[in-house]
């Protein structure tokens, strides 16, 4: 297993009665639900997470191919996710 999948041996194998693909939540999250013949159920919710990119530069004059160009110095990126939802960000 890693961080972009998560694997449930438990349901291989079983046959499914009925599938349903629903919108859950405020923010839109995607709820899976499935039904088993056997009697039981898995469900799985995909949530939404933000991700936050900034920069730091300096503008320089001179460059070759431009008159006037942004130098980053250094790059910052954060991702902010549901804590109600499993996993983390998928950056």
């Amino acid at each position: 297993m890693n961080d972009r999948e998560i694997l449930v041996p438990e349901v291989e194998g079983k046959t499914i009665r009925a599938l349903r693909l629903m919108i859950t939540g405020a923010t839109g999250e995607t709820e899976v639900s499935i039904d088993f013949t056997d009697g039981t159920s898995f469900s799985a919710t995909a949530c939404q997470h933000t991700e936050l990119e900034a920069e730091l530069y300096i503008l320089c004059w001179g460059h070759p191919s431009c008159p006037l160009y942004r130098r980053m110095l250094r790059l910052y990126t954060a991702c902010l996710r549901d804590f109600r939802c499993f996993g983390g960000c998928l950056i």
